[in-house]
């Protein structure tokens, strides 16, 4: 390494020069942003004093597509006008929200009358995945179902933000008939998703399951995990074979919810399914098996009971007699006896048992 003093002074000053570039550079680049966010918020509170007056004065009354509207010269479509004209769609969006009727109505007819659905279709035309989605947002929160056939094409983007506005679009548009994204899907549905699609659901009443046994064969694993779902939550029984051949798939995951939806929808079959199933699979899996024990248990799991109830895990032991005792007959003098023959740890287990029974 040159000490300071045999660095040249060519090379210094260079460097020097380099340094200050470096800075100035930065220190535009922060203005630029700190503008830029200055411009925003002022732009958001001049349209913000006059629009929610504005708008509170349209909704009372009745709005269709042959209104004539004195729009403000803020929110004409210009390119000077952006920021106000997406803070507008913004607070549309945040006010229908919160109504319903007539008003919510008057709410998407302004929105077309201001000419902001093109804007939102801009966005989702966008090559930008980012705008693509919020595009997406605002076209089906502003319940533009003429959209929806665009849309539906995007719901297996590679993008996950894009594919994921798509399905929940699909859903907002058609209602259970707009699960049939799931036929072709080849992407992945994440945890967080699914639950979405699925509380939205949640509010519609049930529809068409036509699909489901295609669905349950999907080569797509998250696909098949949400169709075991809806299967359990909305008890198809009429899936109860195709749930059963989901014990038998590669993916944990998905015997895992196999499981869980067995549990719900499977006949006096399922605690012998489970007992079966038990040796094979990974340590979570017969964590989650046993908890399903406890629901559909009979007698003739008996055997297999008092084999996991002499488990040396003691995690294992615990709910194994739990299961004994809430769903065997004798159950708890089955504990007792064993109890009796060998007090570690059956006697501590008994105790557990006697002192938290059954709800």
């Amino acid at each position: 390494m040159l000490e300071p003093s045999t660095i040249p002074e060519a090379t210094l000053y260079a460097y020097t020069v380099l340094f200050a570039a470096i800075m100035i550079i930065v220190l535009l680049m922060t203005a630029a942003v700190l503008r830029r966010r200055r411009i925003r918020y002022r732009t958001e509170k001049r349209v913000q004093e006059y629009f929610d007056q504005w708008l509170g004065d349209l909704l009372l009354g009745e709005i269709n597509e042959n209104s004539h509207i004195e729009i403000p010269e803020e929110l004409l479509d210009r390119p000077h006008n952006r920021l106000a004209r997406e803070f507008a769609i913004n607070q549309l969006i945040n006010t229908k929200k919160n109504l319903i009727g007539q008003a919510a109505r008057n709410v998407i007819q302004l929105y077309r009358l201001l000419g902001l659905r093109k804007t939102s279709w801009d966005k989702f035309t966008s090559p930008l995945w980012y705008r693509k989605a919020r595009g997406i947002y605002e076209l089906y929160m502003m319940e533009q179902r003429d959209t929806g056939g665009a849309i539906g094409k995007h719901t297996n983007h590679r993008n996950a933000y894009v594919r994921a506005e798509a399905q929940t679009a699909l859903l907002a548009f058609e209602g259970f008939e707009g699960l049939r994204f799931l036929g072709g899907l080849t992407q992945p549905m994440n945890n967080w998703q699914q639950l979405k699609l699925l509380e939205q659901l949640h509010a519609l009443d049930p529809g068409n399951f036509e699909g489901l046994p295609q669905w349950l064969g999907s080569a797509n694993d998250s696909v098949v995990i949400f169709a075991l779902k809806l299967a359990e939550i909305y008890q198809q029984l009429q899936v109860r074979e195709e749930a059963t051949r989901c014990l038998q798939h590669p993916n944990s995951h998905v015997r895992e919810q196999a499981v869980k939806t067995l549990v719900h929808i499977g006949d006096e079959e399922a605690g012998k399914l489970l007992a079966e199933q038990y040796p094979t699979e990974t340590e979570h899996n017969r964590k989650v098996i046993l908890e399903g024990l406890e629901h559909v248990a009979t007698d003739a799991q008996r055997g297999f009971l008092e084999t996991t109830l002499a488990s040396d895990d003691p995690a294992v032991q615990l709910q194994s007699a739990r299961i004994i005792s809430r769903c065997l007959k004798g159950g708890e003098a089955i504990i007792a006896a064993k109890a009796l023959a060998q007090p570690e740890p059956y006697r501590q287990i008994l105790l557990h048992i006697q002192s938290n029974p059954a709800r």
